[in-house]
């Protein structure tokens, strides 16, 4: 892999506002992204009572459009407090820092684009409290976002405790929000499993007092706004919203006590220099920047292996999903690797019960697997007391890394190619540092890793690409349910505005049969096939069973086989969250198209494909047909400038290959 890095450290004109508010100690900083169309404001001023938070400092967003400004975030509290050390109050400044503008180039083998621009702002202010210790708040302004960070500057080797982050998030009311309620204590939860609603209030209270789970993204003041977090290495915890927002006034939350049965500190601990995570923010007056941006790798550690030659993302059969009992059995799983090497898919997903498998062996599998050319994933249970999932295993493998290195050594040796470890369900800082030993052990034995029962990605596949998914999404599993086949429309086009920003989403899309006759998809097949481009996946499990995918036509199979699983380039087409989501991607200069409704009715959307190259291409179109098991199936003439109209059937959608003639 060839990383090319250049950083520029260019001086920018800072406003500095001295005696603002009547108060002549404080200070206002407005820094500015590096097209200009960006500012964050940070003032010493700080804020009072926001939901019980009384901050000294507070920063808000705006956005320039069209020669007006409007307000993205309005003034939301800064601070953080430490068991020995307090940073909420009586902060003395000691610098600032820049602006210095930095612009970066890196290269990534899975998401939505390969190669990555990293070009920001930065700027920081260091601040001493009553007791002379040290704290810096980093900002980074990027052309569609901001981001910034606590880092504790000073050095000891002692452990030091962080009590709460004053981090809030101020959202201009009236507005819409979509976000999910964050779980509540259950055998398979907390795993970000909840369900988007189809749209609320901004500051509606969520259905239970655990908060909302990230990401989240709302619509007001005619701006679009995302709010995540994302680099949650070793040293922290993972965060959430809490429950109360009245007035879009949004704050962070640790993780709840009771998460893993109480295993596991809430407060995050670590030793100095110290820095947390970022929180960031997604700004546009059009969807375009929240489905386009990088900023959850952007602001991840670079790549920690050295060699990543051996890490393969693709397609993998799956028989779980059709039969929940077919790993316990020798023949299915066979015929699920015949499936892969028909399809040419380079993997097969062996899951829960493959350690009592009968009428032969894993390792037998694993042989005729690696004679048909397709690899084997195999599922773990994380183990461990951190969870009550006693049922499913194989389990208590993975949670110590004694035991856990000496299984990886024994699956790379029969030649298996990735693991799927599930329900971690919790956030807590020994959790994330499970994820992160899990993945650098992978890493030492070259298996590649899909994390399930857990949290949504936070940069990690920048740092550890043989991460190549994560679930953290209510998905296709939950056909198992009579409840789920209603939401998935709209459900479908909440993700790409939402947890598909965040990195690879293992929601196992292409489900064209039903489940069971309780559980009946309202999806149709073109919008089934449409989700292969529309989901994004390094790893992408199609989970339906054999006989629904041999029952396709050869175009829509050839399709299957030829999709890639990540891309050079993505652009948002046209969309609405819960209404309708087009996406455009390109690979190896093959590009592709996917539309899919979210609503009950018919709906035609009209558009170009102004990011193709000047020239003339052939469109290879699959769209909806007269029924929802149905296609219409075609080749369209077109350039960079023709009008494209394509109508979708109610839960409908379409998807397309455009090649150079």
């Amino acid at each position: 892999m060839s990383i090319n890095n250049i950083a520029s450290f260019i001086s920018i004109a800072v406003i500095t506002v001295i005696g603002a508010c009547n108060n002549e100690t404080e200070k206002t900083w407005v820094i500015e992204s590096p097209d200009g169309s960006i500012s964050v404001t940070i003032s010493t001023g700080g804020i009072e009572n926001f939901h019980g938070i009384s901050a000294p400092l507070s920063y808000s967003v705006e956005i320039t459009g069209e020669g007006e400004k409007l307000t993205a975030i309005k003034p939301s509290p800064l601070g953080i407090i430490r068991e020995d050390e307090d940073f909420s109050k009586n902060l003395t400044l000691v610098k600032a820092s820049g602006p210095a503008n930095f612009d970066e180039e890196y290269y990534m083998i899975s998401g939505k684009r390969s190669l990555r621009r990293n070009h920001y702002n930065r700027f920081s202010l260091t601040f001493r409290n009553d007791n002379n210790a040290l704290l810096e708040v980093i900002f980074r302004l990027y052309n569609d976002g901001v981001a910034f960070s606590y880092r504790f500057p000073e050095k000891s080797d002692n452990s030091y405790r962080v009590l709460r982050e004053l981090t809030g998030f101020h959202i201009p009311v009236p507005g819409e929000a979509w976000k999910q309620p964050y779980d509540t204590l259950g055998i398979w939860s907390p795993a970000y499993e909840y369900g988007y609603e189809p749209v609320q209030a901004i500051g509606d209270y969520p259905p239970m007092s655990t908060g909302w789970g990230f990401p989240v993204l709302f619509h007001t003041n005619d701006v679009w706004v995302f709010v995540s977090e994302t680099a949650v290495y070793d040293e922290y915890c993972g965060s959430h919203l809490a429950a109360e927002a009245s007035d879009g006034k949004y704050k962070l939350q640790f993780p709840h006590d009771w998460e893993n049965y109480g295993i596991g500190d809430v407060h995050p601990v670590s030793s100095l220099p110290w820095q947390t995570p970022w929180r960031f923010i997604v700004v546009g007056r059009t969807l375009a920047p929240i489905v386009e941006t990088t900023l959850p790798h952007d602001l991840a550690r670079p790549v920690a292996l050295e060699d990543i030659s051996w890490i393969n993302p693709g397609i993998a059969s799956w028989s779980w999903w059709s039969d929940h009992s077919s790993s316990y059995f020798y023949e299915p799983l066979k015929q699920y690797v015949d499936l892969a090497a028909e399809m040419n898919w380079p993997y097969s997903l062996v899951d829960a019960g493959w350690h009592m498998m009968s009428g032969g062996t894993v390792e037998e599998l694993i042989e005729y697997a690696n004679s048909k050319d397709v690899g084997i994933n195999l599922w773990y249970n994380s183990g461990g007391n951190h969870t009550r999932v006693m049922d499913a295993g194989p389990r208590d493998l993975m949670h110590k890394r004694e035991i856990r290195r000496k299984e990886f050594e024994r699956i790379s040796r029969l030649g298996v190619k990735g693991v799927k470890i599930d329900f971690f369900q919790s956030e807590k800082q020994n959790m994330i540092q499970l994820y992160l030993d899990i993945l650098r052990d992978a890493a030492d034995f070259q298996i590649m890793v899909n994390f399930h029962g857990c949290t949504f990605p936070k940069g990690w596949e920048r740092t550890y690409p043989n991460l190549l998914t994560m679930e953290g999404v209510r998905g296709a599993e939950l056909y198992s349910y009579p409840g789920f086949p209603p939401t998935a429309p709209y459900l479908n086009c909440i993700y790409p505005f939402t947890r598909n920003v965040m990195g690879s989403m293992d929601y196992t899309p292409v489900t064209f049969t039903n489940f069971s006759p309780q559980s009946i998809r309202q999806t149709t097949w073109a919008h089934e096939l449409a989700l292969s481009v529309i989901f994004e996946s390094a790893l992408q499990h199609f989970a339906d069973n054999i006989s629904g995918f041999r029952q396709q036509p050869a175009k829509v199979l050839d399709f299957l086989r030829n999709v890639p699983t990540v891309w050079d380039n993505t652009w948002f087409v046209d969309g609405y969250p819960g209404k309708l989501a087009v996406l455009f991607r390109q690979k190896d200069g093959v590009y592709y198209l996917g539309g899919i409704n979210g609503e009950m009715e018919p709906k035609d959307v009209t558009f170009t494909l102004r990011h193709l190259p000047e020239g003339n291409y052939i469109l290879s179109l699959i769209a909806d047909g007269e029924h929802k098991e149905d296609y219409k199936i075609k080749e369209l003439t077109v350039n960079r400038e023709t009008p494209v109209t394509l109508h979708m059937l109610p839960a409908g959608g379409f998807a397309a290959q455009i090649t150079r003639l």
